[in-house]
């Protein structure tokens, strides 16, 4: 029997100020790197697709972002203090922005050691990691981000480049119904035409799966968090999306390790558990 390739994808870790389920900030970042070591462990894997929002740089509502209005970048922090631990795995790293980071390609480059776009082989499978969060990089005031989808032109070229795969478009969010993404009907060719397989992105902070039946059941699948669910707040859904990847199937979970946290004031015990598992024949 074919042995699958396993890859993770993490996303939303926010480094940022504020502390969540009485777990310093600090504590949570060393949380994801020893879980990510841990099941390597448990099961090795090839890659590590990271899908943004490592921070609140930037950020329009509140306090602000940390950029603009204290010099401080707590994306460049995480690449340094964080990422740096998992560099040790034989495993590719993608470290793309998200909505929180609004670099532009080079500032983001210098500041992290990773692109804000990049591609992923694995076996039979080329993850292509977009930028969709691509106005408005650089800002000179307070910003939230600007949606601006997929970047097909990238996505094409890493399509040409890699002719005989599967695609796994990754992004730090993907909605195929935005008017944005109606814009893209190369995107929807692609997908039609069973080039892209599924898609995986990150944002919501939830680790369900939307689906696509106007476009043949095609699927979108979150990568869940490590900071906070405001709908679920007694169920953190810290962990990371698994893929397994065999010639024509893929099978996904999402898995939270294990971790003990604050409820209401006393300790909670969540055990390893696996959800939203999804088997995509691909014959």
């Amino acid at each position: 029997m074919e042995k699958p390739e396993r890859v993770l994808l993490a996303s939303d870790l926010h480094l940022c100020h504020k502390d969540v389920y009485d777990i310093p900030t600090p504590q949570r970042m060393q949380y994801f790197v020893d879980d990510v070591l841990a099941e390597y462990e448990r099961e090795p894997f090839t890659a590590l697709l990271l899908l943004g929002d490592y921070s609140l740089d930037h950020w329009k509502w509140g306090i602000k972002g940390s950029y603009l209005g204290q010099g401080i970048s707590n994306a460049s922090v995480f690449a340094r203090d964080y990422v740096s631990q998992l560099q040790k795995l034989p495993v590719k790293i993608c470290m793309i922005a998200g909505n929180h980071e609004q670099y532009g390609p080079e500032n983001w480059q210098k500041l992290t050691g990773y692109t804000r776009q990049d591609v992923c082989v694995c076996g039979d499978y080329v993850f292509v990691l977009t930028d969709t969060y691509a106005g408005d990089l650089d800002p000179t005031e307070h910003s939230d981000g600007v949606y601006t989808g997929a970047d097909m032109a990238f996505v094409h070229r890493m399509a040409d480049r890699y002719p005989d795969k599967k695609i796994v478009l990754c992004a730090h969010y993907l909605d195929l119904h935005t008017k944005v993404e109606q814009t893209h009907t190369a995107l929807y060719d692609m997908i039609k035409e069973g080039r892209i397989v599924c898609a995986v992105a990150g944002h919501t902070h939830n680790c369900d799966i939307w689906t696509y039946p106007e476009y043949g059941d095609f699927h979108v699948l979150f990568t869940g968090n490590w900071f906070m669910n405001e709908s679920r707040p007694f169920d953190p859904l810290w962990g990371f999306r698994e893929m397994l990847l065999t010639k024509n199937r893929i099978v996904s979970r999402y898995i939270t390790p294990a971790h003990t946290l604050k409820k209401n004031g006393e300790d909670c015990f969540f055990p390893r558990a696996a959800r939203d598992e999804i088997t995509l024949d691909l014959t």
